[in-house]
């Protein structure tokens, strides 16, 4: 495997391994966070001084920001989900870079149909080891497709909901 600085990483010791899973699991914690419109739990994984570029016509500032930007414009939505796949690390000591292929379907009405909008795209986030923990330092979303297309829903009741009385909160404790 071949880092940014294109000479061979070495094999994972047991603490770089531990590292890369605390690194995904604030990407998958991410997720769970504007999924569940859960703001302090999307403030969690960014340092104070974290930065965020989800482009110019959504949000460039502090990292913590996006997280208010983001939930609040799922306020508008029927539904919304997001998943991640792909997931790269590249350890550096305390700092490291990763890749993050991402999927957000989202759904809302608009005259009378119901519109499903699907982006997919890439999360290329920066971040630092802080007092033993790691947090986001910088975030750039690289947008590769969008779509949006009217479906008719199924049907099916839903148990699931947008905020802390989510079935999920039961199964994983607030902040996991």
């Amino acid at each position: 495997m071949r880092g940014r600085s294109d000479t061979p990483q070495k094999p994972d010791t047991p603490e770089a391994l531990a590292d890369k899973q605390a690194i995904r699991d604030l990407i998958y914690t991410y997720c769970r966070a504007v999924d569940r419109l859960d703001i302090p739990l999307g403030h969690a994984i960014w340092h104070d001084d974290g930065l965020a570029d989800y482009g110019a016509a959504f949000y460039q500032g502090p990292g913590k920001g996006v997280i208010d930007a983001i939930c609040q414009s799922h306020l508008g939505l029927a539904s919304h989900s997001h998943q991640v796949a792909n997931i790269l690390i590249h350890l550096d000591g305390d700092k490291a870079g990763s890749e993050a292929y991402v999927h957000g379907t989202m759904r809302r009405e608009a005259n009378g149909a119901m519109m499903q909008i699907g982006v997919w795209g890439r999360y290329v986030d920066q971040w630092e080891k802080r007092g033993g923990a790691w947090g986001l330092v910088h975030r750039v979303v690289l947008y590769d497709h969008e779509e949006i297309r009217p479906v008719t829903p199924m049907g099916q009741p839903s148990l699931a909901t947008r905020d802390a009385t989510d079935p999920s909160y039961a199964a994983l404790p607030r902040g996991a």
